[in-house]
């Protein structure tokens, strides 16, 4: 039987990831402004976005809301363990490998997003994803201009936490998509935003960071940002989306970053990063406009919060 989906609720889904990706590729802009460790930024950035959205929330129709998704707060504790892996990896295999290696292999994510989406989401292993996943796999490497992954010595032990850090990040999604429906949005990112700031907690107790209130505001809009928004739209997106092409269209946060480094930081663009950028965005174009083997009906005006 063919599974019926929301037209309406499928484009905003995508664009909802799109819009995500895009705003994760502004993280590298946070990370140059701030003089902290990994963990000081990684746990600010999940309180500020844990607090975000409590405020929001309670604006919105006060924390009562949250009780119902809170009985299904087991649900996030995987996806809140393989969230802070993967930002950990990423943040620490740049201090043993090159920028580049460190990204290309983060953003093997989808390759075992897209293969084991049938094995645990019984999702149809679709042609179009797998074209989509080589041609934006393609753009990544073109944008990155690597010249070799897995050395020897420091620069392997950092290629093999990149990797290991693209698979957490691989299997997020997987999980994610296996949470009860009624919990994907706010309510997952609120779980998840809280778990892993409580979990970092100690790091910051044990190595507390210079105050400054420069760092302070960077930090706050970071976790606003990146956090509360940002994850939130990804959250969204995927109750509409399949986990293989949410996967993919992520591929977009590498090529905003190259965008964002050039605009603000003054990074030059290079021929690689415009041939990997239209790759990439070809990629994406695959997965969103080729016809689905879903039924897509009309339906009401999606909501977006």
């Amino acid at each position: 039987m063919t599974e019926v989906i929301d037209e309406r609720k499928l484009k905003l889904g995508y664009l909802q990831i799109l819009a995500a990706a895009i705003i994760w590729g502004t993280y590298g802009l946070f990370v140059r402004a701030l003089d902290y460790s990994p963990e000081y930024i990684l746990f600010h950035r999940f309180l500020f976005g844990f607090i975000g959205l409590l405020v929001f929330i309670s604006i919105r129709g006060g924390l009562v809301s949250l009780r119902p998704a809170l009985a299904h707060w087991k649900w996030m504790l995987i996806p809140a363990l393989l969230t802070g892996l993967s930002w950990l990896a990423y943040t620490y295999s740049l201090t043993f490998t090159t920028v580049a290696n460190a990204v290309f292999l983060i953003y093997t994510a989808p390759v075992f997003t897209v293969l084991f989406a049938p094995l645990m989401l019984k999702e149809k292993l679709e042609l179009k994803s797998i074209a989509a996943l080589f041609v934006s796999l393609l753009g990544t490497g073109a944008i990155m201009g690597y010249t070799g992954l897995f050395s020897s010595g420091g620069s392997l032990l950092g290629d093999i936490i990149a990797l290991l850090g693209g698979m957490t990040y691989g299997f997020l999604a997987l999980f994610l998509k296996r949470a009860p429906r009624e919990i994907l949005g706010l309510p997952s990112n609120v779980m998840l935003s809280g778990y892993i700031a409580l979990v970092l907690l100690p790091f910051v107790i044990i190595s507390p960071g210079r105050f400054s209130w420069e760092g302070f505001l960077i930090l706050l809009v970071l976790g606003l940002f990146q956090q509360s928004f940002g994850t939130t739209l990804f959250h969204l997106g995927l109750q509409s989306v399949k986990a293989q092409h949410a996967g993919i269209l992520t591929y977009i946060e590498p090529l905003a970053a190259t965008l964002m480094a050039a605009l603000f930081l003054y990074e030059g663009l290079t021929w690689g990063s415009i041939l990997g950028g239209g790759l990439i965005m070809a990629g994406g174009m695959i997965v969103i406009l080729k016809k689905d083997a879903r039924k897509v009906v009309k339906g009401p005006p999606p909501r977006y919060f």
